[in-house]
């Protein structure tokens, strides 16, 4: 039953792959000797000699030029040039080129621009078989056939340029009695194509993947051609098979004609057409024709048919017909149903085996419709016994001496009777033989590698087996090893687990326990995937099982958070308009709720915490502002620190509550609220592929300062200056996490972010007075170059820009380490006004005090970076603070800018120290300093 291609790739295969039979090297005929051909670098080949198995040609060319009627030409496996065949044998004794391979790659005939692979050039009697021949030139042939009789290729393989217009095998008009048969033959327009005046070409039991854009089989005026048994798979959507003009006397019976799956219907081209000459007189039966078309199948004498039955109705043809309608569900038994015990085994020419020379067998779960014994199947190839056999191996590796079980298992629909199994161990002993299938037990002795073959034999004489290796080793102990990492940066709880071992004996699974309470998972395999449902750190346990009945465990930690969305900035809410709230100030202890997850675009689930800019307009009273997860208890910390009539702003990382809404709580006076959301921490941020990340800290590295450099000037109203991530980052991140410090501005105004292109920002992330120096940590969406701009409203100014991180997302070793977010509620570490976190004192002067972060206060220890609030309280003249891990040297960088008496805090990504701990440095005089945390980096 033909076993036809279901894709390009797999049509392919049945030309450039097929295993044939090997042919037999034929007996000469009286009076004919063998020429050997080898070109091999060992065989000594000489094309001055006569061809002798000891001294071989090195050219098929040339041993044909001196081949004689009855001669056999025996080649090598090898690749050879282009064959012209210019010598004749008789009909008694025929010339015969044959491989005594079994593959027809093993022998190859290579074209050249200007020559086909083979050519038979007015010739007689001459038998090609079991080789390849190719042509890749564009517009080539690779089988050229000129005024030429009783010529053959039989079991070989045609491969054209499948890339430009080229002909398989083409048989001119001069040409009798060709026969292409039990082949494979592929090209880039027809496969097979018999000019007119050409007389009793027989085309036979071949495969015919076809990727053309004319007809696969082309037959113009060719009287008494017989195209019988072959399977055209056709993955273009052309025709099949063209009768046209005088193609008299033809016979066509037993084909099967395939639509591969690349082609989604004929597109109005019929599978086969029939010219009015050809049709009166032409024997056509038993084809079956497959196609996802709704067009006419059939073009008969100009008419259009689309079923055998029409078919047979109006013409008295096709009487045993099929055709299949394929749709994407169609299975590959519903495919291979009408094919199956359904040809009429005496059409002529119908061969007695498949294309690769496989015995026909009665299918005995299909009734037989074909005529003779009943059971040849249509098309090239003959479904055998789908008869399988599988086995199972006690251990596949193991110390010495080694004793395995192998159980055989067998997938036999056909109900076969089996007569022979045996079980070759692959070390010498004598194999095991019964008349069934039988678990056979066997000790290997020494140290090895060992391949057993196992082998039924059924009473139709269909064999199968199956090869086992088996390990014998030197004695070593179950060692596991376990690595663990998330392999997915867009969705934060998802983890990858790997598991190895080396052991003496094969390992028989891994179980792993993920730490979390779910049930553990048992593999085959070592790779297995979880997610898990909340943040935090994890111990993973696996064990492991070998074939020795021992076992292993191992452990190892994994930390699973938040990573940070980043946007271009959304104002969420403006008390003076009433977005997001009421309309009106907040009056003391005042409290305003603000929605946060499932508003302005921002997921309703898995957010865990939201970054906003939040701005404090017009206090009347000097006051604070406290941000926290609604829902929950007031924190003591503050979050914002405002002076009457100020407009401060403050970048802000808050969880969010329950309900996906923070608390904003007022402590004295009236106020206006203004926030602008700048990224969003989230758990499975599937809406933000490509962008969402893990925020790497890096320390303060300073990118841009309008003040110094050969361009230096201040930014103008309206006008931009340009942020550049370094290249090693900017590969890697969507945003940066940047301090951006104004100084010397001229006029009240404000400072947005945008890209190149994306024009004035309609938001603010640092709002600032005349003659005043203020800073805001802000997260800034970078473009694919790690570019962007701030942009200034009114005035001049310098504009100084500190890279604090960035979101990573993409993975790599070249980005960083993962650092999964966990937000907490706002947490005092240090106030020095107090003592807490340190002693009661003002900070003095080029002095720094460290602040234990990690192990303390909720954040555990091994915490690789903390977003800190940190405010600076009435230093006694203009100064800057900047925070850095304890135990490096400290940047050049600024964290925030104060004048003399001011209360103002900023938002600083600062990683921790080697001990846990972060250092606060002031530059001048002194001052009281209080720092939150809102959060903490593990990695």
């Amino acid at each position: 039953m033909p076993s036809r291609a279901t894709s390009a790739a797999a049509a392919i295969g049945v030309v450039v792959g097929a295993t044939l039979v090997a042919a037999p090297v034929p007996a000469s005929a009286a009076g004919g000797s063998t020429l050997y051909v080898n070109n091999s670098a060992s065989a000594n080949c000489s094309d001055s000699g006569a061809g002798a198995q000891t001294q071989p040609y090195c050219s098929p060319q040339l041993a044909l030029d001196a081949a004689r009627p009855g001669d056999t030409v025996l080649v090598s496996p090898g690749i050879y040039g282009p064959v012209r065949v210019t010598t004749s044998g008789t009909e008694s004794a025929p010339i015969t080129v044959v491989s005594p391979a079994v593959s027809s790659l093993s022998v190859e005939l290579r074209g050249t621009a200007d020559r086909p692979g083979l050519e038979f050039d007015h010739v007689h009697d001459v038998v090609f078989r079991n080789l390849t021949v190719s042509s890749s030139a564009s517009g080539s042939t690779g089988v050229k056939v000129t005024g030429s009789n009783r010529v053959s290729l039989d079991r070989s393989g045609v491969r054209a340029n499948l890339y430009t217009h080229s002909v398989g095998v083409a048989v001119d008009g001069a040409s009798q009695a060709v026969t292409i048969s039990n082949s494979g033959v592929s090209a880039s327009s027809s496969a097979i194509v018999v000019a007119a005046g050409a007389r009793d070409t027989v085309l036979t039991g071949n495969s015919v993947p076809f990727y053309g854009d004319a007809p696969a089989i082309q037959v113009n005026g060719a009287p008494g051609t017989v195209v019988v048994a072959n399977t055209v798979s056709d993955s273009l959507c052309s025709t099949s098979l063209v009768l046209d003009g005088a193609s008299t006397g033809a016979v066509v019976e037993n084909n099967a004609f395939v639509s591969g799956n690349a082609c989604t219907g004929w597109n109005g081209i019929p599978a086969v057409t029939m010219s009015p000459e050809a049709a009166a007189d032409v024997v056509w039966d038993y084809n079956t024709i497959e196609s996802p078309a709704d067009w006419a199948l059939y073009r008969w004498a100009g008419q259009p048919y689309t079923t055998p039955t029409a078919l047979h109705t109006a013409t008295g043809r096709g009487g045993h017909d099929t055709t299949l309608k394929l749709t994407p569900s169609t299975t590959y038994e519903e495919r291979q149903a009408p094919l199956v015990d359904s040809a009429d085994a005496n059409a002529p020419h119908e061969p007695a085996t498949d294309h690769s020379g496989k015995p026909r067998l009665d299918d005995p779960l299909i009734a037989d419709t074909g005529t003779g014994p009943g059971w040849f199947d249509r098309g090239a190839t003959e479904l055998q016994d789908p008869y399988r056999i599988q086995v199972a191996l006690t251990a596949r590796k193991g110390p010495a001496p080694l004793t395995v079980t192998l159980t055989p298992t067998s997938s036999n629909p056909w109900n076969t009777p089996v007569t022979a199994y045996t079980v070759d161990f692959g070390d010498g002993t004598t194999p095991a033989a019964t008349d069934r299938l039988t678990a056979t037990t066997h000790t290997y002795t020494s140290k090895g590698t060992y391949r057993a073959v196992a082998q039924a034999t059924l009473a139709n004489g269909t064999t199968a087996k199956t090869t086992l290796r088996i390990d014998v080793v030197d004695d070593a102990p179950l060692v596991p090893s376990l690595q663990l990492w998330q392999p997915d940066l867009h969705d934060a709880l998802a983890v990858e687990a790997i598991g190895n071992a080396t052991s003496s004996w094969s390992v028989t699974n891994y179980t792993f326990d993920f730490g979390d309470g779910t049930s553990p998972q048992t593999a085959a395999n070592s790779l297995v995937h979880h997610t898990y449902t909340t943040p935090g750190t994890y111990t993973v346990t696996m064990t492991v099982k070998d074939d020795g009945g021992r076992t292993a465990t191992t452990t190892r930690e994994i930390t699973v958070g938040s990573v940070l969305v980043p946007v271009h900035p959304v104002r969420i809410l403006d008390t003076r308009d009433g977005t997001g709230a009421a309309k009106g100030k907040v009056g003391p202890g005042g409290t305003i709720r603000l929605k946060v997850a499932g508003a302005n675009a921002i997921p309703a689930t898995h957010v865990t915490a939201v970054t906003l800019n939040l701005t404090g307009v017009n206090a009347t009273a000097a006051t604070y502002v406290t941000a926290y997860p609604a829902g929950t208890a007031r924190p003591t910390a503050s979050n914002l620190n405002l002076a009457p009539n100020q407009i401060v702003p403050n970048q802000v990382t808050v969880p969010v509550g329950d309900d996906g809404s923070i608390d904003l709580y007022n402590f004295a006076g009236t106020v206006d609220l203004v926030a602008d959301v700048q990224g969003y921490y989230s758990t499975t941020p599937l809406t933000a592929a490509g962008k969402a990340g893990f925020v790497r800290a890096t320390g303060p590295t300073r990118i841009l300062d309008t003040r110094t450099g050969p361009n230096a000037h201040p930014v103008g109203p309206g006008q931009y200056a340009e942020i550049a991530l370094p290249d090693n980052i900017a590969k890697c991140a969507s945003a940066a996490v940047v301090s951006v410090t104004e100084t010397q501005p001229t006029a009240s105004s404000w400072v947005g972010v945008t890209l190149a292109g994306g024009g004035a920002p309609t938001t603010s992330v640092l709002n600032f007075a005349q003659g005043r120096t203020s800073a805001n940590e802000v997260v800034v969406p970078v473009d694919a170059n790690g570019h962007a701009y701030l942009y200034n409203a009114f005035g001049s100014v310098h504009l100084v820009a500190d890279l604090q991180g960035y979101i990573a997302y993409t993975g790599g070793a070249e980005c960083g380490p993962m650092t999964p977010y966990f937000p907490i509620s706002p947490t005092r570490v240090l106030d020095t006004r107090d003592g807490t976190g340190a002693v009661k004192a003002r900070l003095a002067g080029g002095s720094a005090v460290t602040v234990k972060v990690a192990g303390t206060n909720g954040v555990p220890v091994g915490a690789k970076a903390v977003l800190v609030n940190l405010t600076g309280i009435a230093p006694t003249t203009g100064t800057w603070l900047a925070a850095y891990p304890h135990g490096t040297a400290r940047p050049t960088a600024s964290n925030l800018n104060l004048d003399a008496g001011e209360v103002r805090p900023v938002l600083a990504l600062v990683p921790v120290g080697e001990d846990g701990s972060i250092d606060l440095y002031n530059a001048f005089g002194t001052v009281d300093v209080a720092a939150d945390i809102q959060g903490y980096y593990l990695g």
